[in-house]
């Protein structure tokens, strides 16, 4: 077992906790934990910027199994997050949910509540959206490495059905698990299960290697390191 790949191993745990911040900070408010623009400037904004050293660091010191997990699943996280997104905006054109949640997300940040959104409000929320997707890619990539389509199926299912559970619903008043407004529940189904087929297939396109986190740990130096399985990516990351 390597130092090299030992230390991968604790970078990829660091990595996880800062990842998992962002998801849980719209509820953290919702219960009352502290509000969303203390939470941002204090939690989020720290976790982005850990996350971004660490890759650019795994980069410079050749980590490319850890820096390649990061790029696939954040890229994962993004596009799947688009095909989420279709069907949210579906479901609230329909009124089958209770609110724009970007543009409720960026007026909570920015303490906008009353004003209603602005155009840097509407900006904050789309990317705080965009980069939950990019973590939940994150945390799904580097956990659990190349697996089978259903299991990114499953992950976004659980992550659904947290969201249902989470104070963030219950503070919409919108009954529990949304079952107050007709065709809540299908929608952020939906979206999830959405998310989860595009995370699950991109993640399995796009990875050689099916070892989980702690299994990376076995991997010796005199292996071949990549993990990227796709030459567009591989390309995509040369160029950063």
């Amino acid at each position: 077992m390597s130092g090299k790949f030992n230390s991968d191993v604790v970078l990829g745990i660091i990595v996880l906790a800062m990842a998992g911040i962002a998801p849980n900070i719209y509820p953290a408010a919702m219960k009352g934990i502290a509000g969303m623009p203390f939470l941002y400037e204090w939690l989020l904004l720290p976790s982005i910027i850990i996350i971004i050293a660490i890759y650019i660091v795994s980069r410079v010191q050749d980590r490319t199994l850890l820096s390649h997990r990061m790029l696939v699943g954040a890229v994962a996280g993004v596009i799947a997050t688009v095909g989420l997104e279709i069907v949210r905006i579906f479901g609230f054109k329909m009124g089958w949910m209770p609110g724009d949640m970007p543009k409720l997300l960026g007026v909570l940040i920015t303490n906008r509540f009353m004003e209603g959104p602005s155009t840097w409000s509407n900006i904050l929320g789309y990317t705080y959206h965009y980069w939950n997707g990019a973590a939940f890619g994150m945390i799904f990539v580097i956990l659990l490495g190349r697996k089978p389509v259903w299991w990114g199926l499953i992950y976004a299912l659980l992550i659904g059905t947290g969201f249902l559970l989470s104070p963030s619903v219950k503070a919409m008043g919108v009954g529990f698990m949304g079952t107050g407004l007709p065709g809540m529940i299908e929608i952020v189904y939906g979206a999830h299960i959405a998310f989860g087929l595009i995370l699950g297939y991109l993640a399995h396109r796009w990875l050689k290697k099916p070892e989980w986190l702690l299994q990376m740990a076995d991997i010796t130096s005199s292996e071949d390191p990549s993990d990227l399985a796709d030459p567009q990516l591989n390309e995509l990351e040369q160029e950063h």
